[in-house]
Parts: structure tokens; C-alpha cells; sequence
């Protein structure tokens, strides 16, 4: 009976495998995740567009090419006057214009804005890549909790299938007991009633593992796959020392490494905004031809065709003080970036010490599960055997049947708490996205 025991409670998960020709491992879930979310899509989205926009020409260092044209055409009543005597009057006169030209120009200062416009233009598109990869992170700390919310409840139902093999081991004893009048009825049927509290357990427990389930596919949104089960078995990676948790912390978190950046954006506003109070110089060059004709009048015809160039040179001196506070809400922005980064330092500390602590606890927690499981189990053994020998009675084997079924749970429920802690710490050390 011993060796059925553990043969349902550590080996159940090869029978799944055997049973399920889909099984959905861990890796590929990610891999899915990846591929199809709707949230890493949209980011991945927003990511390229800071890419496209971080140019030249968005910057400004880039000249400036027109080309245009236009044409009118008016009948009038004309009457001229000239200093000769001579005069003209006259209706529908016809007159017509017709212009085309082609201008460029080029900003060669801007009191440094393109620079540092050019700046923060780069800048974007760091914090669009980080971006993308904290919506990955979160994706994937969502997927992996889910993932392995499942692992544990079939682990719970695989717990419950061999507590319910000795209820009905308990139902056969009882049954023979019976037979050579040596039992009674109470001891019978309350083997029944234990073994429908667990078929109901049972029940419930799988309609949960169906919620995991879907929660699972709107994760990866995979449709289509929708027959498949998880691995059944739970693994631990080793971590490092809380020393090393605070130095990646500071390195690679994803959420501080882009606070940090927002510091950066703001001073390069800053900066934009202060140009407005430089001077700004320009060239132009041109190109056109403009032709006028009239019916009447001292000049009939009018043609003109060539090219021009020319600069303009700016410099507002007073502006209301409309850059001043400009300026002076932007610099409040930037201690608030700045507090913000110190915010986020202050509370990744302490998520981390809480975290890593937990982690600890849950550790030592999980081996001494793994120890209480064996005893209940044997517990278990030694009283259905003793039942057989009638040495035992029924309330010694539910009590120790019971324990068993609680080693159960809360084995399972270490497990999972050890991989939830791990999770969390390898959020903080930006793990999860290499």
C-alpha cells in the first residue's frame, strides 16, 4: 500500500504525460506569450514608432525644400490716368498671372535645439525599448504565476485521486469487516461520506484548474490550442545573495533604469526651451518665374525669371517672461523625476528585503514539507495495515488520513509559494527579459 502511495503521489505526473499527447511546458508557454499578447504587441508597436522618430529631420538639421505655384485670371473695367495726359478707359480688360518657384531653407542655428532635440529623440527611443520590456515582464510574472497556479492544482487533484484510493481501500476493509460481523455500518459509511467529500473536492478543484486554464490561453492568446495540459512538476532555480538582488536591482530594473531616463528627457527639454532665448539664423535660396499680361494699362506684358537668396536672423528679447516659467515648471518636473527615481530605489529595497526573506521562509518551509509528507504517509500505511489486522479502528485511520490529505495541501501550496517568491525576485533583478 505504501509503494501505491507513492506511486500516485511523486509519479503521477509520467502518467499525465503518457495520457496527454499535448503537454504544454513552460518555455513554450513564454514562447506564445511572446508571439501573440495583445499588451507586448501594442508596446512592440509604440517601440518602433520612437525608433522612426528619432531622425534628423525630426530634429531639425535638415533643410527645407518648397515648391510652389498658382495663377489668377480677372476681367475688369480699367481707367488710367497718366502724368503724360494720356488715359485709358475701358471694360473687360483681361489680365493674367502666372507664378512657379522652388524655395529652400536651412535653420544654421537655433540656440542648440536641434541638438538637443536630437537628444531626447535618442533618449525616447531607449525608454520605448525598455518599455517593451517591462510590458514583457509584466506579461511573463502574470503567465508564470498563472502557469504555475495550474502546475499546483493538478498536484492538489493528483493529491486528492490517491486520498481517495485509500477511502477506498477503507470501504473495502469495512465491507469484509461486515461480512464476518466483526464491523459496523458507521464505520462504513463514513468511509462513503469521506470519499464523496473528496469526489465534491475533486470537482471543485478541477473547475478551478479550468479558470487557470482559460486565464492561461487569454495570456498567450492562443485559440486554437486549447487542448493541453501542463507540466505537473514544479522547478526552482537558485538565486543569489540578497547583496547581489540589490546590485542587480540597481543595474538592471527595468522600471528604475526608465525613471532614470526620464531625468535625462526632462534636461533636454530643458534645454529646448532655454534655446527660444538664443538668437535663431537662417538662409533661404530661391527660384522662380512670375508673368503678369494685361489687355490695358502702361504695361501689357511683365515676365520675371531667375533665382535669389537671401537670410534672416531672429532674436526675441522679451516674451512676457513666457520661457522663464517655461523653464521654471520644467526644472519642477525634473525634481519630481528625480524623486520619483528615489521612490522606486526606496521601494525596490524593501520589496526586495520582503521578497528575499519570503523566499527564505518558504525554502525552509518546502523542506519541511517534504519531510511531513513522508510521515503522513507512513502514518497511513502503519494504520491501514493495522486495520487489516484488526488492531486499528476507523476514527485512528480517518485521523491519520486526514493528516495526510492536509501534508498534501500544504505541500503543494509551498511548492507554489517557493516559485511565487522566486518570481517576485527575479522581477526585481530584471531576470525574466535578458
Amino acid at each position: 500500500m505504501r509503494k501505491l502511495f507513492f506511486f500516485l503521489f511523486f509519479c503521477f505526473p509520467i502518467m499525465l504525460v503518457a495520457q496527454v499527447n499535448d503537454v504544454l511546458t513552460y518555455e513554450e508557454a513564454v514562447a506564445l506569450t511572446l508571439k501573440n499578447n495583445y499588451d507586448i504587441l501594442i508596446a512592440k508597436n509604440d517601440a518602433e514608432i520612437a525608433i522612426v522618430e528619432n531622425n534628423l529631420g525630426y530634429a531639425g538639421f535638415l533643410p527645407k525644400l518648397d515648391i510652389n505655384s498658382g495663377g489668377s485670371l480677372a476681367n475688369n473695367r480699367t481707367k488710367q490716368e497718366f502724368s503724360s495726359g494720356a488715359g485709358v478707359n475701358k471694360s473687360g480688360v483681361v489680365s493674367k498671372n502666372i507664378n512657379a518657384g522652388a524655395l529652400l531653407s536651412y535653420t544654421l542655428f537655433d540656440g542648440f535645439k536641434m541638438f538637443a532635440t536630437k537628444a531626447r529623440l535618442a533618449l525616447l527611443e531607449e525608454q520605448g525599448a525598455m518599455n517593451l520590456k517591462i510590458q514583457m515582464e509584466n506579461t511573463l510574472e502574470q503567465l508564470t504565476l498563472n502557469y504555475y497556479q495550474m502546475v499546483k492544482q493538478e498536484q492538489l487533484i493528483k493529491g486528492i485521486l490517491s486520498a481517495m484510493s485509500v477511502s477506498d481501500e477503507r470501504i473495502k476493509l469495512a465491507q469484509k469487516k461486515l461480512q464476518i460481523g466483526s464491523g459496523s455500518n458507521v464505520e462504513l459509511l463514513q468511509a462513503k461520506l469521506d470519499l464523496n467529500a473528496q469526489k465534491s473536492n475533486l470537482i471543485l478543484q478541477r473547475s478551478i484548474l479550468k479558470e487557470y486554464k482559460n486565464n492561461l490561453i487569454l495570456i498567450m492568446q492562443e485559440k486554437e490550442k486549447t487542448a493541453f495540459m501542463v507540466d505537473t512538476n514544479f522547478y526552482f532555480a537558485p538565486l543569489a545573495s540578497i547583496e547581489e538582488i540589490r546590485q542587480r536591482m540597481e543595474t538592471e530594473n527595468r522600471n528604475l533604469q526608465y525613471a532614470k531616463k526620464n531625468i535625462l528627457v526632462t534636461e533636454q527639454i530643458i534645454k529646448e526651451i532655454k534655446s527660444q532665448s538664443l538668437p535663431r539664423l537662417g538662409v533661404s535660396s530661391g527660384y522662380g518665374f512670375n508673368r503678369n499680361s494685361s489687355t490695358a494699362g502702361f504695361a501689357l506684358f511683365t515676365q520675371n525669371l531667375g533665382y535669389n537668396v537671401g537670410f534672416n536672423f531672429t532674436w526675441n528679447l522679451f516674451n512676457g517672461y513666457i520661457v522663464k516659467k517655461q523653464v521654471q515648471v520644467a526644472q519642477l518636473q525634473l525634481q519630481n523625476n528625480r524623486l520619483d527615481v528615489d521612490r522606486i530605489q526606496s521601494s525596490l529595497y524593501a520589496a526586495s528585503n520582503t521578497a528575499y526573506t519570503r523566499w527564505l521562509g518558504d525554502k525552509e518551509t518546502l523542506l519541511l514539507e517534504e519531510e511531513n509528507i513522508q510521515l503522513a504517509e507512513q502514518s497511513l500505511y502503519i494504520m491501514l495495515e493495522r486495520m487489516k489486522l484488526g488492531l486499528g479502528n476507523y476514527l485512528e485511520t480517518k485521523e491519520s488520513q486526514s493528516s495526510y490529505e492536509a501534508a498534501i495541501t500544504r505541500l503543494v501550496t509551498a511548492r507554489y509559494n517557493l516559485k511565487e517568491s522566486e518570481t517576485r525576485l527575479k522581477k526585481i533583478t530584471g531576470d525574466f527579459i535578458k
